[in-house]
């Protein structure tokens, strides 16, 4: 089963990442500690997808000083989103997910592209932030610059990401590191 260690660049904190295929799709999980303001944060996520990479759901535990959050999101994997059966209005069009606490979610877009070297194209996500929790619409764009290297563009935010041969991030230049890739 491919994992991939990540640390981030700045501040403290350590993430175990795997990947593996299910019965429906793939299944990325995700276990994160990081240190925010001196408190520390366990974050554990999955992010199911179909087989041809289209995200089904999201779900995310979020331990800290004071606090225990759950979130869970479904997908039709065509940009309908609801939380409990209820629709989300909001995120009508969003395909793929991005999570402000790990690198992970690149991958399910990444492979559901399946871009072509020189070729690019646009995707609008579900970024779910950290520690506030903010679930908002946003526009990405991926350019396959290489065989395992991809320029993503978020509003003004723009870096070449490396991945691994399953596709996994090896380097997000400014945010995470790998430490391990197995």
């Amino acid at each position: 089963m491919p994992t991939q260690l990540w640390r981030p660049i700045t501040g403290s904190g350590l993430e175990r990442c795997e990947l593996e295929p299910t019965a429906a799709g793939y299944q990325l999980t995700g276990t994160t500690l990081l240190t925010i303001d001196n408190d520390p944060y366990e974050i554990r996520y999955s992010i199911m997808t179909d087989s041809t990479w289209a995200i089904t759901t999201v779900g995310a535990h979020v331990s800290g000083p004071e606090s225990d959050r759950r979130l869970a999101l479904a997908s039709d994997g065509a940009g309908s989103w609801s939380v409990t059966d209820e629709p989300i209005i909001e995120l009508f069009g969003a395909t793929d997910v991005s999570l402000s606490w790990t690198p992970a979610g690149h991958t399910a877009a990444i492979r559901r592209l399946d871009l072509a070297e020189g070729s690019f194209a646009e995707t609008v996500a579900v970024s779910i932030g950290f520690p506030r929790h903010e679930i908002e619409r946003r526009q990405h764009r991926y350019e396959r610059i290489a065989l395992r290297r991809y320029r993503f563009w978020s509003g003004d935010f723009s870096t070449d990401l490396e991945v691994d041969e399953h596709s996994l991030i090896v380097t997000y230049p400014g945010r995470w590191a790998s430490v391990l890739s197995r």
